[in-house]
């Protein structure tokens, strides 16, 4: 993610799914399958479809031109309740018939969404002829399944069994496995060598191979007898955006080995210790933004046998919708032992009904850059549901010296609130810029002033090239300020009196941090902001 940053501007309008278009046709091996044609994503029913999927009609009807469809539509029935929202609010029924979709043989997850909004469900699942999955739920609730199927005959084949059999939703996802080493490969796994170098038309390889050597111990185990040793160079893999499971397993026959693995710039694993004959299996799971798998093994001499990817499902809208917010002090959720101390972040779910939720990831001392490194941003993504939102705010640690924090205004700045705002638009929520909220800052005439005028100018920017929501919380709290005086800001921000309040006994005088009546102020404020965007969740304001 972050080796590519400089791309973030390119990738602006990649969504989180491949949709079909009339046709298409696919290589007869996953292996050489472009990533768009990894993922498919099917809406059934006869409702509009949702948002990065591709219309199931209970008529569309299977042809090799189309490349998938159900074998008899005349067995096919479907029904749309309209709620709860698109992808599940429809349904087909396809009573004896399969569904089929031509692709590359090989690895694949499927995830199948069973449910009725006013009637219990119970539906079964045949892959390949072979029974399962079972899903069963009650009027108004969803089940999911996801299970593996093996394609060696070009095509995967899917019948659902019941009385009346509904399915709102198919996603089909190729499994990415790589096999390290010159030695045997395992069955089902792409070779790797020292020398597979990545390209566009392959997909996947090591970005520097004069980086790279290999070894093959020659033992029976074909996935472990051989590997490769990257030092100094990542391995990068082409897949469709979303939140992935990762396996790696690393270890040597003969020797020992001791690494650590990132992944999209995050340190995922470290000191994974194994001695001779033994290997380090680790799993986690991460978000993939810009379309690429970004995998480092480090180590004195790091050893990679293989890697396996495996596409999460995507999410389903949530019961309500769930506001989170990535930001910096000035945001966050402060805990007893600094009161009075308090961000906007803490206090403006008090101007809303429970109906919706505020989830407040914003903390202290970070930019839109350090925020991002440090795993938090994957963090959300790993949770954001359709239909929830993701407000933004930095600047003020951006305009920080400290290299870990600084960004450029009208370059990694913009960069990097774009990386938030693919990562939202990616699993369909909603992004909601933010500009730094004023500090206490003032000329000789009292009146006061943008501490951050290229980075609420580089923001606005990116809010216009991306058709994203803006709220100017930096002139809105500039207006506030100015309406009640620069003494009266002093109840805003954290100036306190020695003695006033035990977590500060000798008092405070703070221009940038709020005390809870600021936080107050600045939540309302951006209450303000979201009615006058015409949110959704206006509804849902006291």
């Amino acid at each position: 993610m972050f080796k590519r940053i400089a791309n973030c501007l390119s990738i602006a309008a990649i969504c989180t799914g491949f949709v079909l278009g009339s046709a298409f046709s696919l290589p007869t091996d996953a292996s050489a399958a472009p990533p768009a044609k990894s993922l498919l994503l099917f809406d059934c029913g006869p409702g509009t479809a949702a948002p990065g999927y591709t219309g199931l009609l209970p008529t569309t009807s299977y042809s090799p031109s189309l490349g998938y469809g159900f074998e008899d539509v005349s067995k096919v029935t479907s029904r749309d309740r309209g709620a709860p929202d698109a992808l599940r609010g429809d349904f087909c029924m396809p009573a004896g018939t399969q569904f089929k979709a031509d692709l590359p043989n090989g690895d694949y997850q499927i995830t199948v969404i069973s449910g009725d909004n006013i009637a219990s469900s119970s539906t079964g699942v045949k892959a390949e002829g072979v029974a399962i999955a079972a899903l069963s739920s009650a009027a108004g609730q969803f089940d999911q399944k996801s299970f593996p199927v093996t394609i060696t005959d070009g095509q995967l084949n899917l019948e659902f069994t019941g009385a009346v059999p509904r399915v709102n939703a198919v996603e089909i996802s190729r499994i990415f496995k790589y096999d390290f080493g010159p030695g045997a490969i395992e069955s089902g796994y792409i070779q790797v060598l020292e020398s597979t170098a990545y390209s566009s038309e392959r997909g996947y390889g090591f970005a520097d191979t004069t980086k790279v050597s290999s070894r093959d111990r020659a033992t029976s185990d074909p996935l472990r007898s051989d590997f490769t040793m990257p030092s100094g160079t990542s391995f990068l893999a082409d897949v469709p955006n979303g939140d992935y499971q990762v396996r790696i397993i690393s270890g040597d026959a003969i020797a020992g080995n001791s690494v650590d693995i990132k992944a999209e710039g995050l340190t995922k694993a470290a000191a994974l210790t194994t001695a001779a004959g033994s290997y380090s299996d680790v799993t986690f799971t991460v978000s993939v933004i810009d379309s690429q798998l970004n995998v480092d093994i480090v180590g004195t001499v790091p050893r990679i046998n293989a890697l396996i990817a495996t596409k999460l499902p995507n999410r389903v809208q949530g019961t309500v919708p769930n506001v989170y917010i990535a930001g910096d002090s000035t945001v966050q959720t402060y805990n007893s032992s600094f009161y009075p101390e308090a961000g906007w972040g803490q206090k403006i779910a008090d101007y809303f009904t429970s109906s919706v939720k505020f989830t407040n990831r914003a903390i202290g001392g970070r930019s839109s850059k350090s925020f991002a490194v440090e795993g938090r941003l994957d963090a959300i993504l790993n949770e954001i549901k359709p239909n929830d939102y993701l407000f933004i705010q930095f600047g003020h640690n951006d305009a920080s010296s400290i290299p870990e924090r600084h960004t450029d205004p009208y370059t990694t700045y913009k960069q990097y609130l774009n990386m938030y705002i693919d990562g939202a638009n990616q699993r369909q929520a909603i992004p909601v810029l933010v500009t730094p909220v004023g500090r206490r800052s003032y000329d000789a005439n009292g009146n006061f002033k943008n501490d951050f005028p290229d980075y609420v100018t580089a923001m606005k920017q990116v809010a216009s090239e991306r058709n994203v929501k803006l709220i100017d919380l930096n002139s809105k709290s500039i207006q506030y300020y100015n309406s009640i005086g620069v003494e009266a800001t002093k109840s805003i921000f954290l100036w306190l009196e020695p003695g006033a309040y035990p977590n500060f006994p000798n008092g405070v005088q703070d221009n940038t941090h709020f005390q809870e009546n600021g936080a107050i102020q600045i939540a309302r404020l951006v209450t303000d902001g979201i009615r006058e965007m015409n949110l959704a969740i206006i509804s849902f304001i006291k």
